[in-house]
């Protein structure tokens, strides 16, 4: 038999992934718990909702719905994935159904390169000087309007990849997909999303 600690006279199994003890206190009615994993994930899931919705105006709303469907069902995780996969497939869902309701189309993001060069996301350090800030502003502007005219599959990777730092591996697990493709799938992404910057003099 396993060692188990208490919780408010709640026995969980000893060495549990951080994560998955968070999501089981928080099916237990724990706020603390659910509050730490919306903070530690607020990111992952609006940039997720960004790939498919493509309208920065409605992250928020469709982040929101999905925090709210991860509360209500948070009790079925039972922790046989990672809980980030969990939540991502459910952020990834939400926003898809979302689309449907509005008929939406959904945008994508890309960069250049092989497979370790990734495009350059502008530094938003709020170091940064007047006229630097003024620079990084509108070469935001230009590439996440570049982003809406991608596909959704090339957007959603590169967001992965690229502004959330996933591993090939972690990224095939939230897509259910090869490490392979998701090499080649990001090489052909960072490349439609290379000509498109160009034209748009970004580089």
């Amino acid at each position: 038999m396993g060692i188990f600690f208490k919780d408010k006279e709640k026995t969980y199994p000893e060495g549990l992934p951080e994560d998955t003890l968070l999501a089981f206190k928080a099916a237990d009615g724990s706020d603390s718990a659910f509050e730490t994993l919306v903070r530690k994930y607020e990111k992952l899931v609006s940039t997720c909702v960004y790939s498919i919705v493509g309208n920065s105006e409605d992250v928020l709303d469709v982040s929101q719905e999905t925090f709210l469907k991860v509360y209500k069902s948070i009790s079925s995780f039972k922790g046989d994935s990672e809980f980030s996969t969990w939540l991502y497939r459910i952020a990834k869902n939400t926003a898809l159904d979302f689309v449907r309701r509005r008929k939406q189309t959904s945008v994508s993001i890309d960069s250049s390169g092989e497979e370790n060069e990734g495009f350059d996301i502008p530094d938003e350090s709020t170091y940064a000087s007047p006229e630097k800030s003024v620079l990084q502003n509108e070469r935001k502007r230009i590439l996440y309007s570049a982003l809406e005219k991608l596909s959704d599959e090339h957007r959603e990777i590169i967001i992965l990849r690229d502004l959330n730092d996933y591993s090939y591996e972690d990224i095939a697990s939230k897509l259910e997909i090869e490490a392979g493709t998701v090499k080649s799938r990001l090489f052909r992404a960072r490349e439609q999303l290379r000509k498109i910057l160009l034209k748009e003099n970004y580089f």
